[in-house]
C-alpha cells in the first residue's frame, strides 16, 4: 500500500516540476537568434526569406548572404517562408545555426480553353485533320510504316500515296504545326505574365517584349520548378536592363492549313 502511495506521489511531483519548468521557460526574456539560410544542398545562400515569430508575429528577412536574426523566447515557434521554397517551422530554443530549405514544385497555370485561345484553335485543327484524313484516305498522318512495302504487310500503294501525295504532305505539315502549338501551350503554363510579374516589376509593354525576347523552349522548362523559373527570369531581366530596346512583336501566326481544295 505504501509503495502505491509513493508512486502516486512521485507522479505528482513530476507533474509539478514540469509545470514549474514550463512557467520558468515562459518567463524567460526574449533573445536574438541568428543563423544562415541555404538551399537543402547548401549550395545557395537564400535571401529575402521571411522569418516570422509565430508567437509575437514579429518578422524579418534574410540578407544577401542568407544570414538572419529574429527576437524570440526559447519556446516560440519560428517560421521560414518564401513563395519558391517549402515552409519550415522550428522551435527557437532548438533552432540550428544553418537552416536548410527545399524547393517547391512548380505550379502550372491552368489553360482555359475558350474561343480565341490556341488550345481551341488546335481543337479546330484536329477536327479538320480528321475530316480531311477520312475524305482523302489518309490513315497514317502522312507517315506510312515500312511494313506496307512488304507484299504480305498491306497495300504498298498506300505507302507511296501517303508519302508523296498532296494530302499526305498536308497531313504532315498540320501534325507538325499542332505539335509545335501544343509545346507552346506547355511553355505558356510556366512562362506567362502572372508568373513573371511575381518575380520582376515591368509595365505592360516591357512585359510583352520580355516574354517574346526571353521565351524558353519546352526542353528548357520540362524539369523546372519555381526556383529554376525564378533564376531564369532574374538572369534574363539582368540582360533586359542592359538592352531595353523594344523589338517589334510578332503577329499571331496561327493559321489553319487547309491543303488542296476538293
Amino acid at each position: 500500500m505504501s509503495s502505491v502511495k509513493m508512486n502516486s506521489s512521485n507522479r505528482v511531483n513530476k507533474i509539478i516540476l514540469m509545470i514549474m519548468a514550463f512557467m520558468v521557460a515562459s518567463n524567460v526574456e526574449a533573445q536574438v537568434y541568428t543563423g544562415r539560410i541555404t538551399s537543402a544542398d547548401s549550395s545557395l545562400y537564400l535571401r529575402d526569406i521571411k522569418i516570422t515569430n509565430l508567437h509575437t508575429n514579429a518578422s524579418s528577412s534574410s540578407q544577401f548572404d542568407g544570414t538572419f536574426s529574429i527576437a524570440a523566447k526559447p519556446t516560440d515557434s519560428i517560421a521560414f517562408q518564401h513563395p519558391h521554397w517549402k515552409e519550415r517551422r522550428l522551435v527557437a530554443g532548438a533552432m540550428p545555426k544553418l537552416i536548410l530549405l527545399f524547393k517547391k514544385d512548380l505550379v502550372l497555370e491552368e489553360i482555359v480553353i475558350v474561343g480565341n485561345t490556341k488550345a481551341a484553335k488546335i481543337q479546330s485543327l484536329e477536327k479538320l485533320k480528321k475530316d480531311r484524313a477520312v475524305r482523302d484516305g489518309i490513315y497514317f498522318d502522312g507517315k506510312p510504316p515500312l511494313y506496307l512495302l512488304n507484299p504480305f504487310g498491306g497495300p504498298y500503294v498506300t505507302f507511296f500515296y501517303e508519302l508523296f501525295s498532296k494530302a499526305g504532305i498536308n497531313a504532315r505539315r498540320t501534325n507538325k504545326f499542332i505539335q509545335q502549338e501544343l509545346e507552346n501551350i506547355e511553355v505558356d503554363q510556366i512562362f506567362n505574365k502572372n508568373s513573371i510579374q511575381g518575380i520582376i516589376d515591368l509595365n505592360d509593354e516591357e512585359l510583352e517584349n520580355f516574354i517574346v525576347r526571353y521565351r524558353p523552349s519546352l526542353s528548357e522548362t520540362k524539369n523546372w520548378n519555381t526556383y529554376d523559373l525564378h533564376v531564369y527570369v532574374k538572369n534574363s531581366y539582368a540582360d533586359f536592363v542592359k538592352n531595353p530596346v523594344l523589338t517589334k512583336l510578332p503577329t499571331d501566326s496561327l493559321t489553319i492549313v487547309t491543303g488542296p481544295k476538293p
